[in-house]
């Protein structure tokens, strides 16, 4: 009798889309009920989306001089995440934005037995992303040498990174791959409840040896996570 294996499951990855965009300053000099009206239309379209792909807004006006808002989206379908988010220049106060900068990378899925009941949107992994107010980004481009260690050697290094990181109680930190997707090698998402402690933890992080195997990681934007209408209202 000839046995059949049963292909095992793969979990469906989920996408990240990073959007930072500036407000331009023809969008100030419109009378008031035209801000008014396009900031309700800009904020109706991108909460229409919102039953079917995880969404962050946050504040980084005032922190830089280049951006103003980061859209974080999450998505396990990838084209479907590519038109919600060129949908963000088409309506109302979307029309006066201009992309800054823009990071997509990907994040393994979860397991594919999971119970419903611990997922948010069927496919994100509940308590795991946009838990705090303060959040550190940054893309990360890791050295050659990085690649020439062996498995275990990677291993090593990046448990001696999570030990040190887990001295903070309140902070909740993803990588993001880009393999093949955008120019940086990953993303770097750190967030925290405190700003201090996540001042602390990045200095902390830096200070081991796996930051010598990194060649790159710039640029990086401090982020405050804000409801939209808050955000423009504050921008506009």
């Amino acid at each position: 009798m000839v046995g059949r294996m049963e292909k095992t499951k793969k979990a469906a990855d989920i996408y990240s889309s990073f959007m930072f965009v500036k407000l331009q300053p023809e969008f100030r000099r419109l009378i008031s009920n035209e801000k008014i009206a396009a900031k309700q239309e800009f904020e109706n379209m991108v909460g229409s989306a919102q039953e079917k792909l995880f969404l962050r807004t946050y504040m980084v006006s005032g922190l830089r001089s280049d951006s103003d808002i980061l859209f974080w989206r999450m998505s396990d379908d990838l084209p479907y995440l590519q038109e919600i988010c060129a949908r963000t220049f088409s309506t109302g106060a979307g029309r006066y934005l201009t992309p800054s900068f823009t990071y997509l990378g990907v994040h393994p899925g979860p397991d594919p037995l999971a119970p419903k009941k611990d997922l948010d949107f069927g496919f994100l992994p509940k308590d795991t992303f946009g838990r705090h107010r303060f959040m550190l980004f940054h893309p990360v481009v890791k050295a050659h040498a990085w690649y020439e260690l062996s498995d275990a050697e990677r291993e090593k290094l990046m448990a001696d990174r999570t030990q040190v990181l887990s001295r903070y109680r309140d902070i909740q930190e993803n990588f993001f791959m880009s393999y093949g997707l955008d120019e940086p090698d990953m993303i770097v998402v750190r967030e925290a409840k405190a700003l201090d402690e996540l001042s602390a933890a990045t200095q902390a992080l830096r200070q081991q040896r796996i930051k010598s195997y990194t060649c790159g990681d710039k640029p990086v934007f401090l982020c405050l996570g804000k409801d939209l209408r808050e955000i423009m209202d504050a921008i506009s």
